[in-house]
């Protein structure tokens, strides 16, 4: 393929993986805003943010095996379509149900991206240039959902809450025109069956967790039920891949050391930046009472510091590997945290901005590392498995993260005490970060 063609290709698809990425978090600091217009609850409306995310996750797994099913032109502009239906629908939401399920739809499209462009670009890409690529998908994963409460800041200071949806709009036509014109058939479909069996009992059993997770502090009966319900459907789920021979999730990939560690490390991290993302503009808007600009505003910092940082971190992994970068990120990430559990109504703004941007570099580290790293002792044939299950698992992780930090934020009605509370939560995901990487380089070296 010639590199003009594949360069536009590259554009095309990381540039809508960056917008679906970033309305993944877009929302979070209009959880206040839309609470007060709808007069609901903010433990209700942060589904806005974790339904999405979770949805992701849940869908991601079907992704692999549509990218085998059916053209690669079939799946991408089908994945538009998708978005642009459920953009159109929260543009004109009356009710909050009808805007989760605006946001449930354009989830379900960036579920099915988020594989697509990765095993994509992978593909088209010889092994050498991979962990470039990478590093800029990297870069569109992190940078996607940083930027989303910034941008959202910046435009509920000028337009209401609708046209979080109303302004992206144009642009994905704009990516449905020119996909329609530039984007080539390069993959070619196989007889591939979907078992929509382990998608039902993947949706029920991971919902019914989260769910519950959130009953937790309202109806503890009701919580216990959905909770030994979803572990249940999750048993049943993981029994079930292990004896198909086409799964949903290959969790046989777990069994590989370096993917099942990696994986698990982009996971805490993936889930302390979505936990993070959603607590603070949460803490800016009640304890200190600022807008949402402002909210939003304390975030870009931190977020251009993640985008910065991505792509020159997979140029260093192409050279020298993944220790310094995942060693360096833990560290940092760590260091972060200590402003934030001390965090009252007078800490200083400028104080959390620059904390924010050291957080987010470490994370940065991280994820730029793992992704690459988790998938370096996979043959060709298990790529996209391995994609698939890796991008599942931190939506869910993200998802997870999010409830668990929104409730703990709530919990006794005093905002900054919870705020503490929830970052003391990250910090042991941060220490197991830690561990993880020192037992994986200890081997590795040995």
């Amino acid at each position: 393929m010639k590199s003009v063609k594949l360069k536009i290709i590259t554009f095309i698809l990381l540039l809508t993986a960056f917008i679906a990425l970033l309305n993944q978090t877009v929302m979070i600091t209009a959880l206040p805003v839309i609470s007060q217009s709808f007069h609901i609850s903010l433990n209700l409306t942060q589904w806005l943010t974790s339904g999405y995310v979770l949805m992701i996750g849940l869908v991601t797994p079907i992704s692999a095996r549509l990218s085998e099913k059916y053209t690669s032109r079939q799946v991408f502009i089908s994945i538009l379509l998708g978005f642009i239906l459920g953009t159109i629908l929260g543009s004109f939401a009356t009710n909050f149900y009808i805007l989760l399920s605006a946001r449930l739809i354009q989830a379900i499209a960036t579920g099915i991206l988020m594989s697509f462009m990765q095993i994509s670009l992978i593909s088209l890409y010889p092994v050498e240039q991979r962990g470039s690529v990478m590093g800029l998908v990297s870069l569109v994963v992190s940078a996607g959902p940083a930027l989303g409460p910034s941008l959202a800041g910046v435009l509920l200071n000028y337009f209401s809450w609708q046209y979080l949806f109303r302004l992206i709009l144009p642009v994905m036509i704009i990516l449905l025109i020119l996909s329609w014109i530039y984007l080539p058939n390069f993959s070619t479909p196989k007889p591939v069956k979907i078992d929509l069996l382990s998608v039902f009992t993947a949706m029920v059993g991971m919902g019914s967790i989260l769910i519950s997770i959130s009953l937790f502090t309202s109806n503890i009966p009701m919580a216990v039920g959905l909770l030994i319900l979803g572990v249940i459907v999750i048993g049943y789920f993981t029994r079930r891949q292990l004896h198909l021979t086409t799964p949903l999730l290959q969790l046989r990939l777990l069994k590989r050391r370096s993917f099942l560690i990696m994986l698990i490390a982009i996971m805490l991290a993936f889930g302390i930046m979505m936990g993070t993302e959603a607590i603070l503009p949460v803490y800016f808007e009640t304890v200190k009472s600022d807008s949402p600009l402002l909210a939003g505003l304390v975030l870009l910092p931190g977020a251009a510091a993640n985008a910065l940082v991505a792509p020159m971190v997979g140029r260093f992994y192409d050279k020298h590997g993944v220790k310094w970068p995942l060693l360096l990120g833990s560290l940092l990430l760590l260091i972060s945290s200590i402003p934030l559990v001390l965090i009252t109504a007078e800490t200083s703004t400028i104080l959390i901005m620059l904390d924010y941007i050291v957080r987010m570099i470490g994370i940065s580290m991280i994820v730029s590392v793992t992704i690459t790293e988790g998938l370096r002792d996979l043959t060709a044939n298990e790529i996209s498995d391995g994609t698939a299950l890796n991008n599942s698992l931190r939506q869910v992780s993200g998802s997870t993260f999010t409830t668990i930090m929104m409730i703990l934020v709530t919990l006794r009605g005093n905002f900054s005490l919870g705020v503490q509370v929830a970052i003391w939560f990250t910090v042991i995901a941060t220490v197991a970060v830690i561990v993880l990487s020192l037992g994986y380089l200890r081997k590795e070296d040995a």
